[in-house]
């Protein structure tokens, strides 16, 4: 008797070991984390674009979007952070981006989990929006999210031209970084095939004017001469050009009499940091860029 209620015992162990199991009640690494530190301003929109706000204990000095993340305390840049003010802070999760990955394996050390938001195609956009719904316990939300962001792209994808078509997809440059009072234009760098702007660049119809297996690129006045694009898109952010006027860029391009794009008119300028967020807000990015190359707009704001 006292065997066969042994037996009984432990069979009921077993039984409510696999009731939790298979109803997937979380282990303690794997709780749902209530205070999230975000150290990549696409990883701030994705968590507020989740309905994650309220979780969201701190944030870069770049996190601006949405408005409600600037009233969140700050913990410094993305690419260093302090330490000790982060276990002050004591997060149950880490977002980091592909930019900050080097912070990853001391953030694990000091025993926070953590989550890299990679970006750069948007298939890694889906995949990151999908992750961290996974970790924070919304996994059907977070599916549906990049369900909606999936539909938003594929309805104003334009199709590239067929091979026989008499016409040819414009030769896009898209600038990415530069010091927007360079009047010179001596130093900027523009992105290359292994970026998420060859994405947008596709998906609008064009091709990409700088053909190089690179995320980004460093070019000189001689190169952007060499390359002659059809179009340069412009990204003018927040920091240090969104006070530029419009003109005065465009003169700076102007300046450079045989580059093709500047002698035609053929320079868009879009102004806003959303353009360099390669996460929730990119459908806004691709309806921009699809207005710079068949809309004929030279000015454009989010």
């Amino acid at each position: 008797m006292r065997l066969a209620r042994k037996l009984y015992a432990i069979a009921v162990s077993v039984l409510f070991v696999l009731c939790v199991v298979s109803t997937g009640y979380p282990r303690d690494e794997e709780k749902r984390p209530e205070r999230i530190l975000s150290m990549t301003p696409a990883g701030t929109e994705i968590l507020y674009s989740l309905g994650l706000g309220d979780r969201v204990i701190g944030v870069t000095r770049y996190c601006n979007w949405p408005p409600e993340a600037l009233e969140k305390p700050v913990i410094g840049d993305m690419m260093i952070v302090n330490l000790e003010s982060l276990a002050v802070m004591n997060p149950d999760l880490v977002l980091l981006s592909n930019m900050n990955e080097h912070l990853n394996a001391k953030i694990e050390a000091m025993g926070y989990r953590t989550i890299v938001v990679y970006q750069d195609d948007f298939e890694q956009i889906c995949k990151s929006i999908q992750d961290v719904g996974d970790a924070c316990g919304i996994s059907g939300e977070a599916g549906a999210n990049v369900a909606e962001l999936r539909k938003s792209v594929l309805s104003m994808t334009i199709p590239p031209l067929s091979s026989g078509d008499a016409r040819s997809s414009p030769r896009v440059l898209v600038v990415v970084g530069r010091d927007p009072k360079d009047y010179d234009l001596k130093k900027i760098y523009v992105a290359g095939v292994k970026s998420f702007y060859n994405d947008l660049i596709r998906e609008s119809g064009a091709s990409n004017a700088l053909d190089l297996d690179v995320p980004y690129a460093q070019m000189s006045r001689e190169g952007l001469l060499r390359v002659d694009p059809d179009i340069i898109i412009d990204l003018i952010g927040e920091h240090g050009g969104a006070d530029i006027a419009t003109g005065e860029i465009l003169g700076q391009w102007k300046v450079i009499e045989d580059l093709r794009a500047a002698r035609d008119g053929d320079t868009a300028i879009i102004k806003g940091d959303f353009t360099l967020r390669p996460g929730p807000r990119y459908p806004l990015i691709l309806a921009a860029f699809i207005r710079a190359i068949h809309g004929g707009e030279r000015e454009i704001t989010e």
